[in-house]
């Protein structure tokens, strides 16, 4: 009996790997529907793209002063979050000290390894080499199973270098010249609801960084025949 229940869980396992490519690329299929429409948001809305920089700036000087440190962050169009933190002192400081160092040109601040844009980047390269794979393989008679594994795997060596592509051009703008950090203040539960029950969960230990921009056209809003409003 035991033996048969070995048997099977071994079974169940290698089936799960086995049906794991497949199954991640049909979810990040999925993701079509999503992250275009997020990005395209996002590429509307210059003061979204800068809180996004000085947010990774300061989540970058944090981990400057204290190395190991696991934080989270996510910006709004009245700032940005920090997770993790342990007082409202420390991310005023470094978010301050972010700020002046982007002002002195140091861009790569605004740029995170960590950032949520690798997993955009993942889920888009994955769907897009799936259906490459798919197409080549039908049409040179390749292993279809093998296209798409192979896929998969050039999607997770890639996505690092497209997600840091991504917030270079398209996530995050480093021109912080027009703006000033106002406060660092406890982050209100109420608006960390979109990050579900793990949010909530962090909430003790999140505050909300508000940012305060002077200039006047950096609020851009992409029309759907592509044209571009102030």
């Amino acid at each position: 009996m035991a033996l048969v229940l070995v048997l099977l869980v071994a079974f169940f396992v290698v089936l799960f790997i086995f049906l794991l490519p497949i199954l991640f690329s049909l979810q990040a299929v999925g993701s079509l529907f999503v992250y275009p429409r997020q990005l395209k948001a996002v590429v509307g809305n210059r003061i979204l793209r800068r809180n996004h920089a000085l947010e990774h700036a300061t989540i970058v000087v944090m981990m400057e002063r204290e190395p190991g440190r696991k934080l989270n962050g996510f910006s709004t169009d009245d700032g940005f979050f920090v997770q993790g933190v342990r007082s409202l002192e420390e991310v005023d400081s470094a978010a301050r000290e972010a700020l002046r160092r982007l002002r002195r040109g140091q861009k790569r601040l605004a740029i995170h390894r960590n950032c949520g844009t690798t997993i955009v980047a993942a889920n888009l390269l994955t769907a897009i080499l799936f259906f490459a794979s798919l197409g080549v393989g039908i049409y040179m008679g390749w292993p279809l199973y093998l296209m798409v594994v192979g896929s998969v795997v050039a999607a997770l060596l890639l996505r690092v270098p497209l997600s840091l592509l991504l917030q270079r051009f398209v996530t995050t703008d480093a021109d912080l010249s027009n703006a000033e950090v106002g406060w660092v203040e406890p982050a209100n539960p109420q608006d960390l609801r979109g990050g579900g029950i793990l949010g909530l969960l962090l909430a003790a230990s999140t505050v909300q960084v508000r940012v305060f921009h002077t200039d006047p056209d950096a609020v851009e809003i992409l029309r759907d025949d592509g044209a571009v409003v102030r």
